[in-house]
């Protein structure tokens, strides 16, 4: 299916063949010969070696990966850099995910979440476990969730829809998130990380906070043991794709009354195994699931 793809307010629009910046690209000192791929598909290219890298990327190496030449790399990335689709950190070397594409992979998400097989694994996981149930992906400094069943019994109406935004640092989706970020974007995040206390056993010291998350890498699965609200209990897994990368995060919340560190274990296995069918259901390239270690 042939679809039109625009950035920004403008569409991308083929140059013809051969193009002059193609042909200056000929003349380049860099060697490379001539790329007479259309520019639609080398933008995209582009922005799929970015988005998959996982961390931020040198222009130098996205051209090799993609055998661009050198000046061709860097008008597209500056193109993308004016219309959101591609950022730089503060240093300015290296180029990672912009806002924009963050914002369409998001809406993306959404857009399959909405379908039948993905809501409909969900709501049979929250039947199963008896509790509420969400989706949530990492965007900027939040959690976002993307999806949630809740539980007619739930005891607090708590007012979280999909969109709604929590906290990285109390909750359980976020610590699983920052436990299996790359190690320089993670230890870059916790360095301007806040940690306000949001209950009273919110991990507010930073040594703990990063015992924490490194014993959350370990065993594959984070608790939220009323640090983000009091009497409110939180077990998460990681949502992975077929290399083994968290794409999203699978969370069942319950009163702590009926769920807690002690009662949680048996539910782990379910929780891993929902997971996998989920990334099935969304279109990931699942990796099998994790078993279910002690708490």
């Amino acid at each position: 299916m042939t679809r039109k793809i625009a950035v920004g307010s403008a569409p991308l629009r083929e140059p013809p063949e051969p193009t002059i910046d193609d042909a200056a690209d000929s003349n380049a000192t860099d060697g490379n010969a001539t790329d007479r791929r259309p520019l639609a598909d080398r933008v995209l290219a582009v922005l799929d070696v970015v988005a998959a890298a996982g961390q931020p990327m040198a222009v130098k190496d996205i051209a090799e990966k993609l055998t661009l030449p050198k000046p061709t790399a860097h008008r597209l990335i500056a193109m993308l850099e004016e219309r959101g689709f591609l950022a730089r950190p503060i240093d300015g070397r290296l180029v990672t995910v912009g806002p924009k594409l963050r914002t369409l992979a998001l809406n993306t998400l959404r857009s399959s979440l909405g379908q039948a097989p993905s809501h409909a694994r969900l709501r049979a996981l929250s039947l199963e476990l008896g509790e509420t149930c969400n989706i949530g992906v990492l965007e900027g400094g939040d959690v976002v969730y993307l999806d949630r069943v809740e539980v007619e019994n739930w005891p607090l109406r708590l007012e979280f829809g999909v969109g709604s935004r929590v906290p990285l640092h109390c909750t359980a989706m976020g610590k699983l998130f920052l436990a299996f970020l790359p190690e320089l974007p993670r230890r870059r995040l916790l360095d301007c990380l806040p940690l306000p206390r949001m209950a009273a056993a919110t991990l507010c010291d930073p040594a703990l906070f990063r015992a924490e998350l490194d014993s959350i890498a370990a065993c594959g699965h984070s608790f939220d043991d009323e640090e983000y609200m009091p009497g409110v209990f939180c077990a998460a897994v990681p949502i992975r794709d077929g290399a083994g990368r968290m794409v999203a995060a699978l969370a069942v919340q319950a009163p702590k009354v009926r769920l807690s560190r002690e009662s949680v274990a048996e539910r782990l296995p379910v929780l891993h195994r929902a997971a996998s069918d989920m990334a099935r259901a969304l279109g990931i390239d699942a990796a099998p699931a994790e078993p279910a270690l002690t708490p």
